[in-house]
């Protein structure tokens, strides 16, 4: 990849994770409920984060959530990065037309969850094999994720081990049960020639809901480079250890619906 098209590609990367509309930087101004700002509501029996539950029952509403979701989760201080929106950028280019591998041994997903106190945890998952094939600009495809290999990046040791293993257990994903996660992709939205807004099948404990991503898609010679996150509620799939969907009173130690997936795939051209 050329200076000018890693350049390109990490504009567009931290711009798909940001909206303009996220503020102006001062962290001790009253918090905005725009999509941004409920994404920073932590303190779930707030009156805030009450109306943001609302609002996010409208789907434009809960797109922009989950961009900026995966912006503060990720690392990317939404109310401090002052690039402009990706949709604005110009010379762009397409992935070739055609079909991809995605390489395994290079690519990954990074998973990002929350206790209800603020205490994050954050791992990483490998990919066990997919696929992308653009046609006329638009991607379709699918990622199959290996649950098995699930690990905790955040802590060391014994607690570490402890966790890891209770994510893996009946508790959380079930593995030995359900090995594999898959993302197959039904539409796709262009943004402009390198950002898109993906809707597809989520499948996590042979449960099937429809999830969105948000993806950079760059070429890299002939091969692609995949950037990008969703979020997804965990509730739907099963997933119900710490959740208020399924116990009550769980005060400190409820762990909250939504997770983040932050993507890093390499495909390769065939």
């Amino acid at each position: 990849m050329t200076f000018q098209m890693k350049t390109q590609f990490a504009f567009v990367v931290a711009a798909i994770m940001i909206l303009t509309s996220c503020g102006n930087g001062d962290q001790t101004a009253q918090v905005v409920l725009d999509a941004c700002g409920c994404a920073k509501v932590k303190d779930t029996s707030s009156e805030d984060y009450a109306k943001c539950k609302e609002f996010r029952k409208d789907a434009k509403f809960e797109s922009d959530f989950q961009k900026c979701l995966i912006a503060g989760t990720s690392g990317l201080d939404t109310s401090r990065v002052t690039i402009q929106d990706a949709a604005t950028a110009t010379n762009l280019q397409s992935a070739q037309n055609g079909a991809y591998a995605i390489d395994a041994a290079s690519s990954h997903v990074t998973w990002y969850g929350e206790k209800v106190t603020g205490k994050r945890h954050s791992g990483v998952i490998n990919v066990m094999e997919g696929s992308l094939v653009m046609e006329n600009g638009l991607p379709s495809g699918s990622i199959v994720l290996d649950m098995k290999t699930l690990v905790v990046t955040d802590q060391t040791g014994e607690p570490k081990t402890k966790l890891e293993n209770h994510l893996k257990s009946a508790d959380f994903f079930d593995v030995a049960k359900f090995d594999v996660a898959k993302f197959v992709i039904k539409s796709a939205t262009a943004k402009n020639a390198m950002q898109f807004e993906l809707k597809g099948d989520m499948t996590i404990k042979g449960i099937t809901h429809e999830t969105i991503a948000n993806v950079v898609i760059a070429p890299n010679g002939s091969d692609a480079n995949i950037g990008g996150g969703m979020v997804f509620d965990r509730s739907l799939f099963d997933v119900r250890y710490g959740s208020d969907k399924f116990f009550d009173n769980l005060g400190n130690d409820m762990i909250k619906n939504d997770i983040t997936l932050v993507f890093d795939f390499k495909a390769k051209k065939k």
